[in-house]
C-alpha cells in the first residue's frame, strides 16, 4: 500500500484507493481520470477500460470534489512533478489489493481544459502465464514451440496496442527458461521482474537505449535477448544481428498481421538481406472477447450486462521458409507474400477465428470488432 505524505489529504486518497480496488474487482486494465467542461461547469470523469474497451464509471464536478488535489495526488503518488502541468509526465508506483501486489504505471497529459492521467494496473501474475493459458490452440502451439524452442534464430511478436504482446512475450521465455541459459532483457518499462533472468531498464538520461543496452548484453555471452519493442530502423538491424551472430532473439512490434510485420521492418529502412536471413518466424496475435458462461451472451450481473467476459488469443503464425526469404529479399508485395504463405499452411486470422465461433466461445461480431473487417 502507497504510504500517504503529509500533502496528500486521507479523503482524497479514500476516493483514489476506491476507484483503485473498483477497477480490480472488475477486471479493468487501465484507470482513466479525464476532465471535462459541461455547461460551463469543470469536472472530471473515471473510465475504465475492461476486456479492450472502455467505460464510463462515473462522473462528478468541482463543486463537489476537488478534481485539482486528484490529479495532484495521483501525480505524487507516483513520484511525478505535481508543479508541472504542461508536460507530459511518466510515473510509477506499487499497490497492494488483499493478497495480489499490483505495479501501477500513471501518465499525465495536459489538454485544453485541465490535464488527464491514465493509470495502468499490471497485476503480476497476469504475465506468469503458459503458453496454453494464452489461447494457443494445438494447431498454433506446434509452429511457435518449433520457432522458440531453438539456439538461434528472431521471433517477433506483432499486433496493436493493447493485444497482449509483452504477455505472450514473458510466457515464452518463461517456457525457454532454464539455468544453462543466460537469458537477458533489454525493456522500457521492465513490466514484472523475473528472477534468474537478466534484465535491463531503458534509461536515455544515462545512454541506455534499446540500441546500446542490445550492444551491451551482446557482450555478456548471451543464448537469448528480449527486446521490449522494436521502434526504430537502427533496433530492429541491432536485433537481427544479434540473431545472425547464434543467438535467439526475440522481439515486439506494432503490426497489423504477420505479413505486414514483414513489411514493416522494411519499410522502416532495414536492409532485406538483414530481413531475411535472420527472422525465423512470426507470431501475430489479437485478442478476442470470449462469451459470458453464465448467461451465453445475453447478459447478466456476472459479466456487467455485457454478455462477454475475459479474452483469449487469437493468433497468426508465419515460419519464414526459403520461399518466403526470397521473396523478403525483392521485396515482394504484401499480397504476393501472403498468397505464398497461405500457400505453405500459415492459417491467417480469419480462419483462425473459426472454431472459436462455431464452438460458441465468442461471436462473428466479436472478432469482426477485433479484426476491423468489413
Amino acid at each position: 500500500m502507497f504510504e500517504r505524505r503529509q500533502d496528500i489529504r486521507q479523503e482524497t486518497l479514500d476516493l483514489i484507493y476506491t476507484f483503485m480496488r473498483r477497477a480490480i474487482k472488475e477486471r479493468a486494465t487501465d484507470i482513466h481520470w479525464e476532465p471535462y467542461v459541461e455547461d460551463k461547469k469543470e469536472g472530471m470523469v473515471v473510465r475504465f477500460r475492461v476486456d479492450g474497451l472502455l467505460k464510463d464509471v462515473e462522473r462528478f464536478t468541482n463543486e463537489k470534489t476537488n478534481i485539482g488535489s486528484i490529479v495532484n495526488a495521483i501525480k505524487l503518488m507516483a513520484n511525478m512533478d505535481s508543479t508541472q502541468r504542461r508536460e507530459q509526465q511518466d510515473g510509477r508506483l506499487t499497490f497492494r489489493n488483499e493478497e495480489v501486489e499490483f505495479d501501477v504505471r500513471a501518465a499525465s497529459m495536459p489538454t485544453i481544459i485541465g490535464e488527464k492521467i491514465v493509470m495502468r494496473l499490471m497485476d503480476r501474475s497476469r504475465y506468469c502465464m503458459k503458453l496454453a493459458d494464452l489461447g494457443m490452440r494445438p494447431e498454433v502451439m506446434q509452429p511457435v514451440v518449433s520457432l522458440i524452442d531453438r539456439a538461434e534464430g528472431f521471433v517477433v511478436i506483432s499486433g496493436p496496442t493493447g493485444s497482449g504482446k509483452t504477455t505472450s512475450l514473458y510466457s515464452i521465455l518463461q517456457q525457454i527458461y532454464s539455468r544453462q541459459k543466460n537469458i537477458c532483457t533489454i525493456e522500457d518499462p521492465v513490466e514484472v521482474k523475473f528472477p534468474g533472468i537478466n534484465q535491463v531498464q531503458v534509461d536515455p538520461n544515462f545512454g541506455m537505449t534499446f540500441v546500446t543496452g542490445l550492444r551491451a548484453i551482446m557482450r555478456q555471452d548471451p543464448n537469448v535477448i528480449a527486446v521490449g519493442e522494436m521502434r526504430d530502423a537502427q533496433t530492429v538491424r541491432t536485433a537481427l544481428e544479434a540473431a545472425l551472430t547464434g543467438t535467439l532473439v526475440f522481439s515486439t512490434i506494432h503490426a497489423r498481421d504477420s505479413v505486414n510485420t514483414i513489411i514493416r521492418m522494411l519499410d522502416m529502412g532495414v536492409e532485406p538481406f538483414f530481413v531475411a536471413n535472420a527472422l525465423t518466424g512470426v507470431i501475430a496475435q489479437r485478442l478476442v472477447r470470449l462469451v459470458c458462461k453464465i448467461c451465453k451472451g445475453k447478459g447478466c450481473s456476472q459479466c456487467a450486462n455485457i454478455g462477454y467476459k475475459k479474452r483469449t488469443g487469437l493468433f497468426e503464425i508465419l515460419k519464414i521458409s526459403d520461399k518466403m526469404r526470397e521473396l523478403i529479399l525483392k521485396r515482394a508485395p504484401a499480397d504476393e507474400v501472403r498468397r505464398a504463405a497461405t500457400q505453405e499452411q500459415m492459417v491467417p486470422f480469419t480462419q483462425s477465428c473459426v472454431p472459436l465461433v462455431e464452438e460458441g466461445l465468442t461471436t462473428k461480431e466479436e472478432v469482426d470488432r477485433v479484426l476491423s473487417l468489413d
